[in-house]
């Protein structure tokens, strides 16, 4: 009988990666949408994006949410950088943990931006849109990689 400990399995280390990325993103995203301590709201609302995810695209919620939010994630950012009495936005990549960030930002942002208050329908199409390569927050993320295209030529102007 053999013995295939729980390390170095491939399928048990495969799902620990697939679900810490999982908790990493509902960690942000729960996070984002906390503001003046209300934790109670932002949990609720957490819970029936999920839901509605679940409901209008007939798949696992939790695979839904993060498929929609690994479209939107950016390679690539604009930093600034002073050059000559001008900040000029210097391309370079980015960490995953900022990827995260920077990717449940923009849905609230885009979202705060068009109306005062987050509704909960348009997070749900917004996430479904961006499954398809479409939306607003997919819109956002080819015009800053645009952006980056546009300056790459500043790259070499950049010091570490």
């Amino acid at each position: 009988m053999s013995f295939v400990s729980y390390k170095t399995s491939r399928i048990k280390t495969y799902y620990n990666f697939f679900f810490y990325y999982l908790y990493r993103y509902h960690r942000i995203f729960f996070g984002s949408l906390i503001w003046r301590g209300r934790k109670l709201w932002a949990f609720n609302f957490f819970v029936k994006i999920k839901y509605n995810l679940k409901l209008k695209e007939r798949l696992e919620s939790n695979i839904l949410f993060l498929f929609s939010l690994l479209k939107i994630t950016p390679n690539i950012l604009l930093f600034p950088y002073k050059m000559g009495g001008r900040i000029e936005g210097v391309p370079l990549p980015i960490s995953w943990k900022k990827k995260l960030t920077y990717s449940t930002k923009w849905i609230i942002k885009l979202l705060k931006d068009k109306h005062h208050k987050v509704k909960l329908n348009d997070v749900v199409d917004v996430m479904i849109s961006a499954i398809y390569n479409g939306g607003m927050s997919f819109k956002h993320k080819m015009l800053k990689y645009n952006e980056c295209v546009a300056n790459r030529f500043l790259i070499k102007y950049f010091k570490y």
